[in-house]
This record gives C-alpha cells, sequence and structure tokens, in this order.
C-alpha cells in the first residue's frame, strides 16, 4: 500500500483529495500546522509539523512515496506573511523531501496568480506566457514553483495552476454564497472581469492524475475549464442553482476598497483570523485585464474532461 502526504490536508482542498487518496488505495499522513481534532479513522495520521524543522520534515517523510503540497497562506497581513508560508515552507519541504527513499513523486498546487492575469478575455494566457504576478500572493507562489522544479531529476514533479476553485463546502464560495442569498454582492472588480473557473472535484481528479502521468514530469500546467466566464454571470447562475433571486450587484471605488480592506485585515489581526479580504487582493482587483487562461496543454496530455461551470454549480448548491 503506497503513503501520500497532504500538507493543508484539513482544508477544503485536503479533505477533499485525502478521500480520492483513500478511495485509490492510499494510506494519507496529513501535514498539518493544527492538531487535528476529528475522530481517527482508518489509513490517515495526521501529523502536527513544523515546517521549519527540514530535519523532523524528514523523520515524517520517511515511508512516504507522493507528496501534495497544497499548504499556502491565501490571505496575509502583509508580504512577510506570504512569503513565510508560501515560499518558506515550500523551500523547507523540498529540502525535506530529497533523498528519501521511494519518494519519487511531489505535485504542488499553485495558482493563476502566479502567472497573473491576461491582456483581455480574447488573449488568455498559456504556459510558454512569461508570470506577471501582481500580488504579494501571486509573488510567492511563484516563487515556490521554483523550489519544486529545482528537485531532482530522479524525482517525477508537477506543479498545477489553478483558478477560482468553488464546490459543496467550500468557506470561501459558501461566504460569497451567503451574500447572495442576502441579494446583495460587493464586487472587488468590475462584474465584468472574466475568470477561469474549476469545480473541486475536477481539481482534485487533476492532483492525483498529475501524481501518476509521466509525461507530466518537470512541468507547469493550468488546469480548469477551458473557458471563461464574467463574474457576473458567476454570481447569477450562482443565484439561479441556489433558487434565489440574482442580487444586487455592485463596484466599489478603489479608495473604498483600499478604506475596507484595512479595516478588515485591522479587525482580523486583533481577533486572530485570516481576512478574507486584504491589500493584496485589492492590488489584484485594481489590475487591468482578466484573469484568463488556457487549459488546452493539460487536457491535451490527460485527457481529463472539466465540469461545464453550470453543472458544478448545480451539483455544489443541488
Amino acid at each position: 500500500m503506497k503513503t501520500a502526504v497532504i500538507t493543508g490536508g484539513q482544508g477544503f482542498v485536503g479533505q477533499r483529495l485525502c478521500e480520492k487518496l483513500l478511495s485509490e488505495g492510499y494510506k494519507v499522513k496529513i501535514f498539518s500546522r493544527s492538531a487535528y481534532k476529528g475522530a481517527p479513522r482508518e489509513n490517515v495520521e495526521v501529523i502536527k509539523v513544523d515546517y521549519s524543522n527540514i530535519a523532523a520534515l524528514r523523520t515524517q517523510l520517511e515511508g512516504v512515496n507522493v507528496v501534495f503540497h497544497l499548504a499556502a497562506c491565501l490571505f496575509g497581513y502583509n508580504y512577510q506573511d506570504f512569503y513565510k508560508a508560501n515560499v518558506g515552507v515550500s523551500k523547507n519541504l523540498c529540502a525535506a523531501a530529497q533523498g528519501i527513499l521511494g519518494l519519487d513523486s511531489f505535485v504542488y498546487l499553485s495558482s493563476q496568480a502566479a502567472a497573473g492575469p491576461a491582456k483581455d478575455k480574447k488573449h488568455p494566457i498559456d504556459e510558454t506566457c512569461a508570470p506577471c504576478p501582481v500580488s504579494d500572493y501571486g509573488r510567492t507562489k511563484l516563487g515556490a514553483e521554483e523550489y519544486v522544479l529545482n528537485l531532482p531529476d530522479t524525482m517525477h514533479r508537477v506543479i498545477l495552476r489553478a483558478p477560482v476553485v468553488f464546490g459543496r463546502n467550500d468557506s470561501g464560495v459558501s461566504k460569497i454564497a451567503s451574500w447572495v442569498k442576502r441579494g446583495l454582492m460587493v464586487n472587488t472588480s468590475s462584474g465584468e472581469t472574466y475568470f477561469n473557473f474549476i469545480y473541486i472535484e475536477d481539481l482534485v481528479n487533476a492532483l492525483y492524475l498529475a501524481s501518476t502521468l509521466s509525461a507530466a514530469n518537470a512541468q507547469v500546467f493550468f488546469v480548469g475549464e477551458d473557458k471563461s466566464y464574467s463574474w457576473t454571470y458567476f454570481i447569477t447562475t450562482m443565484a439561479e442553482k441556489m433558487g434565489v433571486p440574482r442580487p444586487f450587484m455592485f463596484t466599489l471605488p478603489l479608495w473604498a476598497l483600499e478604506a475596507v480592506a484595512w479595516c478588515y485585515q485591522n479587525l482580523a489581526k486583533v481577533f486572530k483570523f485570516a481576512p478574507a479580504l486584504n491589500y493584496d487582493k485589492v492590488r489584484e482587483a485594481a489590475i487591468k485585464g482578466d484573469w484568463v487562461f488556457t487549459s488546452k496543454k493539460w487536457i491535451t496530455l490527460s485527457s481529463q474532461e472539466f465540469t461545464p461551470l453550470e453543472q458544478a454549480l448545480e451539483e455544489s448548491f443541488k
């Protein structure tokens, strides 16, 4: 029986990936910064780790065959927060993974933010485009990619850049859904900005495939439905699938967004919760362009089919 490690395994994507791996006959070790409070599960071990301790990480990686590195800082207070969680953790995990007998596959979940936006919806970016991240989150996700690609040639390593991820019980989309139910939606960018999306089940399947496809080795891929949608369409379709009226949608000017982000970020710091809106996200919102890409490279290699947005939203909210 093979053993897989999932960093960030208690998160939304990590939990779904854990179920997938168990169904494929794996034992799963979940690396987490916090203690596990759930009930014991067969073939699942949750380990509280210190990502600054490379020697301890090496010990915890003994007997592992594949690492799925999902842990990241999505909403930080400053650049140092993003760097420590995204670059620092990845650097140490890659250092610890080298030379472990039997550990021959490393899959990193990166982000579209590492590449940056496209000029417009008519010119989606692909893997040949030079990365131009516009946020601290994006810059540090790109920095982490370098350590993964520099793993020894003897190790199968793959990087997947995901766009907006959604699905049932997703904390991010659930927050959006709660505002849709209230009939109000504040846009952090123009409602006509276009995005790619990926359904959680498709992302989990892509992660698993990435660990098994030898032809994917040492490459970066965009993953997601190879079609973009406006934010207005996404919210309108979500409301339809939830059975509620389309919410009133408006866009705040940049100065107002910055003020809201400043207040929210400082409240989060005082009350010790992760801010869902911060200056970093406001910076992304202020950039002109569309967050669109083509996933043809991945689709051609893997033959994976992605769930259309409407169907995926129906599955998420039925």
